[in-house]
């Protein structure tokens, strides 16, 4: 009996143990049943396990491990931020994200020089070595391109670190293209032009264009022209006034213009007066008559 009961003991032993292993699947196919299972961190993943005894279990969760995966919250975080301090057009810089091994090709990252580069100019991150900066096509020099405390976005093509941003490839004269890079270049502009309805008292309005153009009424006779506002500094406009075939009329300026005196038209002729701002009030710079 005494055999019988211990043999009897050990295999309900052995029972309950083997009921405890788990057996565990991925993808529905079966990986092992053990007694337990290992959670072992991997190349970016990491597991935070906790034991939940009154619920009879152990709850695990994976997340990113950001020394390999970019947040959000790290991407914003300036991570591509290069304030230089070098006093130099040899700029150079350390990136907050860490030391970089070597220049990867299509890097981007936001330059902030401490000195205008009025011609030639480098970048150095990390002391691995400068590398020119040029503008958008890569070989033009930067030349005045880069303003001592404005951010630039910089592209590594491989071999330099290229213009993103306030340049466009290389001109015959790029440093000389610089000095005027707050001008308009263009091959035409065309202004628009408002038409005023002829009245004795005309309103123009300064926004609506920089040429207005209005033809005179032998039923309304003379008139006066208004501006609306004073205009801002250095705004130009031009006034057209087309005089009607059966007499002459006089136009004079009114409210924030302050002109040459009437206008004396002709019967059948047109007159042109040309009116510069100073922010305040428009005056008058040119007139032609009798067209």
């Amino acid at each position: 009996m005494r055999c019988s009961t211990v043999l009897f003991l050990s295999v309900a032993l052995a029972g309950a143990l083997s009921a405890q292993n788990v057996t565990v699947q991925v993808g529905g196919k079966t990986v092992g049943t053990r007694g337990a299972i290992n959670f072992q961190p991997g190349n970016g993943s990491i597991q935070n396990c906790m034991d939940e005894p009154t619920a009879n279990r152990v709850t695990c969760t994976s997340t990113a491990d950001s020394a390999y995966f970019v947040t959000r919250e790290s991407w914003h975080e300036n991570q591509n931020y290069c304030l230089s301090t070098s006093k130099s057009p040899n700029y150079a810089c350390e990136l907050p994200r860490g030391a970089l091994s070597y220049y990867p090709t299509g890097m981007v990252l936001l330059l902030v020089p401490d000195v205008t580069c009025m011609q030639v100019c480098s970048l150095d991150i990390h002391g691995l070595g400068p590398k020119f900066i040029k503008r958008a096509d890569g070989t033009a020099d930067a030349g005045g391109a880069l303003m001592a405390g404005r951010p630039y976005w910089l592209f590594f093509d491989g071999n330099v670190f290229r213009l993103m941003t306030g340049t466009e490839g290389g001109g015959a004269a790029p440093a000389a293209e610089s000095t005027r890079e707050r001008d308009s270049i263009a091959r035409r502009f065309i202004s628009s032009m408002e038409t005023m309805n002829y009245a004795p008292s005309i309103s123009l309005e300064v926004t609506a264009g920089d040429i207005h153009k209005t033809v005179t009424s032998n039923a309304v006779g003379n008139a006066t022209i208004n501006a609306a506002t004073g205009g801002l500094a250095g705004q130009h406009m031009w006034i057209i006034v087309v005089n009607d075939q059966i007499s002459a009329k006089t136009i004079t300026f009114g409210a924030n213009l302050r002109s040459a005196g009437p206008l004396v038209g002709a019967a059948g002729k047109a007159a042109t007066l040309q009116f510069v701002s100073d922010g305040t009030t428009w005056y008058e710079v040119a007139r032609t008559a009798n067209l």
